[in-house]
C-alpha cells in the first residue's frame, strides 16, 4: 500500500510539473526584468553583450532537442536574456533587443547577412565571427572581393579591410549599401595547425574531403564590425571579442554544476518545466553572488 501511494503521489507531482511551464517560465521572465533593472556596467560609454546558444538533447535523442539562446551583460557577469527553443530555433541576432551604446558579440552563427543591419538601425554595434563563406563580401563600391587575396596581402599579423556586405534582398527605395571593417589577425602556427587537424579529422569523420579554402582560412580570425575605426582600432576589436568567452564559461556553469545537458524526460510540456526551474535556479544563484 506504501509503494502504491508512493507512486501515485509521485505520478501526481509530475503532472503538476508538466502543467507549470507557462507559470515557471513567467517566474524567470520575472527574474530577467528584475536583473535588467540593475544598472548596466560600461566600458568607453558602451555596453558589452555576448549572445551565443546551447543545445540541449533529450534522452534517446540524435539531434539537438532544445536550444537555449542566452544574452550575457559582460561588464555585470549576468544573464540579461534568456530563450528556449525547439531544436529548429535558430541562433541570430535579432533575438536580442538594442539599445543605442550597445555592442553585441556573436561567433559564426550571428554573422548573416539580413541580421547585421537591425542591430545598427537600434544604435547599436556588433563583432561577428563570420566564416569564409558566410557572408558575399564586396569592396565599397560593390565590385566583386577576393577574399583569399585579400588576406594573403596582408603583411602584418593584424590589420583591416573595408568591406560592404550583400544582403541579398531589393528594397524600394534601396537601402543604403552596409559598409563595414573586416578584421583580420594571423594565428600563431601552433593554433593554426590545431585547427586544421580539427577540420582534417572532422571530414575524415564525415567521408568527406576538407575544402582548401577551409584550411587557408584557418590561419586567420576574422571579425566583421560596425564599430567605428577612428574610435575602436582593430587590436581594440580583437580584445573586445575576446571577452564573449565569458559566455562559454557561463554554458559550462549550467552544464557541470545544474546538469542543464542531461535532460531526464522526453515530453515537450515536462522538459519546459525541468529546464524552466533550472533556470530559475540558476539566476537566484547567479543573483546571489554578486
Amino acid at each position: 500500500v506504501e509503494v502504491s501511494l508512493e507512486i501515485h503521489n509521485r505520478k501526481t507531482l509530475i503532472e503538476r510539473l508538466a502543467k507549470a511551464a507557462d507559470w515557471l517560465g513567467g517566474v524567470m521572465g520575472a527574474l530577467i526584468a528584475e536583473q535588467a533593472k540593475v544598472p548596466a556596467g560600461r566600458w568607453a560609454g558602451h555596453r558589452l553583450r555576448a549572445l551565443d546558444g546551447t543545445s540541449i538533447c533529450q534522452p534517446g535523442a540524435d539531434r539537438t532537442t532544445w536550444r537555449l539562446h542566452v544574452g550575457y551583460d559582460l561588464a555585470t557577469g549576468q544573464v540579461d536574456h534568456i530563450e528556449l527553443t525547439d531544436g529548429r530555433g535558430a541562433e541570430n541576432l535579432r533575438r536580442l533587443t538594442y539599445q543605442a551604446g550597445d555592442i553585441a558579440l556573436g561567433d559564426r552563427c550571428y554573422a548573416r547577412p539580413r541580421d547585421l543591419r537591425p542591430v545598427i538601425d537600434a544604435g547599436a554595434d556588433f563583432i561577428v565571427r563570420p566564416g569564409w563563406n558566410s557572408l558575399r563580401l564586396l569592396h565599397p563600391d560593390g565590385a566583386s572581393f577576393d577574399l583569399f587575396a585579400a588576406l594573403a596581402a596582408q603583411a602584418e599579423q593584424e590589420g583591416e579591410i573595408q568591406v560592404r556586405v550583400d544582403e541579398g534582398r531589393k528594397e524600394a527605395p534601396p537601402l543604403p549599401p552596409l559598409r563595414l571593417r573586416l578584421v583580420v589577425r594571423r594565428k600563431a602556427p601552433e593554433q593554426a595547425q590545431a585547427e586544421q587537424k580539427r577540420l582534417l579529422k572532422d571530414a575524415k569523420k564525415r567521408g568527406k574531403t576538407p575544402d582548401p579554402r577551409s584550411l587557408e582560412a584557418a590561419n586567420y580570425i576574422l571579425l566583421l564590425t560596425s564599430l567605428p575605426a577612428d574610435a575602436f582600432c582593430a587590436a581594440d576589436v580583437l580584445a573586445l571579442y575576446r571577452l564573449r568567452w565569458q559566455i562559454e564559461l557561463a554554458f559550462k556553469r549550467l552544464k557541470s554544476l545544474l546538469h542543464m545537458d542531461k535532460l531526464p524526460t522526453r515530453t515537450e510540456r515536462t522538459s519546459r518545466s525541468w529546464l524552466y526551474a533550472h533556470l530559475i535556479l540558476a539566476l537566484l544563484s547567479d543573483d546571489l553572488s554578486q
